[in-house]
């Protein structure tokens, strides 16, 4: 009896996670246009977790995004509040708090370059996270989500999708670096 209610409970939170895990299948159109609109939206916020492994050091933290106009804000925060590290970004210039509060300011390419090892276009970043490649190589799904999109120094893959309003947009992202990797696990948008 009980081995029938364990299978029962199995069967369901496999069916509620395949449920998670399904989008609509949509045409290449769909997600053409879709990405056209995503492109058009200056104003933005998501919400989640993220975790960095560099060679020997793990973090994992809260993540905040939140875009407006042409400037965005990206703040991770500890499970009490604390800030571990804040990058306020507008046209390219960053301000970068770090957890000690202490600030560093400059070009954001060469800061971010500098905290994380990785070379990516600060500018760019608003786009990486909704998956619209812009003009950098990318790999589409059999369903016509952006898969994978390269740069010369990482590679960001879109490993989970689901909708929010009329979009789909990336749930789980992981980009890789050379000596980095970042695994972002997105909880909410707002757009």
């Amino acid at each position: 009896m009980k081995s029938g209610i364990l299978i029962t409970a199995m069967a369901g939170i496999m069916l509620f996670a395949a449920g998670c895990n399904s989008i609509p299948e949509q045409s290449l159109e769909f997600y053409e246009k879709q990405n056209s609109e995503l492109a058009e939206i200056k104003n933005f916020a998501t919400s989640g977790k993220i975790a960095i492994v560099e060679k020997n050091t793990r973090m994992s933290s809260f993540l905040n995004f939140s875009v407006n106009d042409d400037s965005y804000t990206l703040e991770l925060t500890t499970l009490t509040g604390s800030t571990v590290f804040r990058l306020e970004n507008t046209r390219g210039l960053a301000v970068i708090t770090d957890s000690d509060g202490k600030q560093h300011t400059g070009a954001a390419d060469n800061l971010i370059k500098r905290l994380t090892g990785l070379s990516i276009p600060a500018d760019r970043l608003p786009d990486i996270v909704r998956a619209i490649p812009g003009n950098l190589p990318f790999v589409r799904n059999e369903n016509h989500t952006v898969r994978e999109i390269t740069h010369d120094e990482f590679t960001v893959t879109y490993d989970r999708y689901g909708t929010t309003g009329k979009y789909v947009l990336p749930e789980f992202i992981t980009i890789k670096g050379q000596d980095l990797i970042i695994r972002i696990r997105i909880n909410k948008w707002e757009i």
